[in-house]
């Protein structure tokens, strides 16, 4: 249902360790009725496998578009994450507002 894009499973290195990235693109024909909400199922999905792993950090690839998906993602992370932060990922790699990255804080610990 997702884009296989190369770089969907791929790590992104920010100069520290290597950050999973996530392409919440649908493929061709599966947008219509229901699209943001499977992006938004994926989107929790990952985001809460990346908490259990105790992974540092992780990019959703949303793109630009409307910006809908990205603003929903954001109050999501604010809202029900509070151990998480977002915020734009590079500009140069994904585009102006193309992509979130999230940092996992850790239970117990001060950001």
């Amino acid at each position: 249902m997702f884009t296989v894009k190369s770089n969907r499973n791929q790590k992104y290195s920010s100069g520290r360790s290597a950050v999973k990235e996530v392409d919440l693109h649908l493929r061709q024909g599966h947008g219509a009725v229901g699209a943001m909400e499977r992006q938004l199922l994926h989107f929790t999905g990952e985001l809460e496998g990346a908490i259990r792993r105790g992974e540092g950090e992780i990019i959703f690839i949303h793109g630009s578009g409307s910006g809908r998906l990205r603003e929903e993602i954001h109050r999501i992370i604010a809202g029900k994450y509070p151990l998480c932060a977002c915020s734009d990922a590079s500009f140069s790699k994904y585009g102006y507002g193309g992509a979130t990255i999230v940092t996992i804080g850790k239970r117990g610990s001060e950001r």
